[in-house]
């Protein structure tokens, strides 16, 4: 899939003339340390940074091994059975953090994970396939491709060197950046496609994260569509078009009954960057939150409510 990343203006002339930016491409072997080896020479799981009102890092860890083990029963999700699993801080304050998990020394998916009000555990954001958001190797090869480290850099060093600062930041839903200091210089990458973006300062978040209540995956799943795959790029009614009113899952419902191929469409770091998604379709958890299902690099499940409040479905 091309790059999503849409630069305001410049994006309609582009797509109008058929011009896509160039999407960062993955390498087989990296720097001369294949990616098994990179992804298992990885750091060992850090433990969580201490928050108020966690109970304790075992129920951290239990927490995590319940909902991988539900969510392996999935469809889509069997490489999460007998996955690893690392974690890492997600920002200052943020009370977050992202679990990568890999099997064989193949990433097969993530978790975000904050800290809720009364010490339990929200699950923000899940997805599948071999390039998780917030995965060290995708930022390696993205350095390496816009010449921000040397193309000599084998992956384990670039992974252990404490000269370059790598911040993961996770602001709101679809709001997910590196940032980068090395050299005397700030990046900001996007944490999924680890694309360059024209940041200059962190993101500011486009709305308060929701910490009122655990999420509660123990009773599986009541309802899961997943449509085909589409590229945004090959049809625009997003630029020119008029969004459908989808405020609830039964309206989405009925707009994936109804059309045949809906995008998703946000605006990031102050409208300078407009995403264009696939709706590949949605999962609803009895007693638990509903996703919608987005293609970004593999499929990204972000929850409903906030996604339908910080972006609009084109038809």
């Amino acid at each position: 899939m091309k790059s999503w990343t849409t630069w305001t203006v410049t994006c309609i002339i582009l797509c109008s003339i058929g011009f896509m930016p160039l999407h960062t491409s993955a390498v087989d072997t990296i720097g001369g340390t294949s990616l098994i080896q990179a992804q298992v020479n990885e750091p060992t799981r850090t433990a969580p940074t201490p928050t108020p009102n966690l109970t304790s890092t075992s129920s951290f860890d239990s927490t995590i091994r319940s909902w991988q083990a539900i969510l392996a029963k999935e469809d889509g999700f069997a490489g999460w059975l007998h996955a690893r699993w690392n974690s890492y801080s997600l920002g200052p304050g943020t009370h977050g953090w992202v679990v990568i998990l890999t099997d064989q020394g193949h990433e097969v998916g993530y978790m975000i994970v904050h800290a809720t009000d009364a010490g339990g555990f929200r699950l923000t954001e899940y997805g599948t396939g071999p390039a998780p958001l917030f995965s060290l190797a995708t930022l390696y090869r993205s350095l390496i491709q816009q010449e921000l480290i040397p193309s000599a850099t084998l992956y384990d060093d670039f992974v252990s060197n404490d000269t370059i600062t790598k911040d993961r930041l996770y602001m709101d839903t679809l709001t997910s950046v590196w940032k980068i200091a090395l050299g005397g210089e700030t990046y900001y990458l996007d944490a999924k496609s680890g694309e360059l973006l024209p940041l200059t300062e962190d993101p500011t978040p486009r709305m308060a994260m929701d910490t009122s209540s655990s999420s509660d995956l123990s009773h599986g799943t009541s309802q899961t569509l997943i449509r085909p795959s589409f590229d945004p790029y090959e049809r625009l009614p997003w630029i020119t078009g008029t969004p459908l009113q989808i405020t609830s899952l039964p309206e989405l419902q009925v707009a994936l009954e109804k059309q045949d191929d809906l995008t998703y469409v946000t605006k990031l770091y102050g409208d300078q960057v407009t995403m264009p998604l696939t709706v590949t379709g949605y999962q609803q958890w009895i007693y638990g939150d509903n996703y919608l299902i987005l293609e970004h690099d593999g499929p990204r499940y972000v929850l409903l409510d906030p996604s339908l409040m910080l972006g609009k479905i084109y038809p």
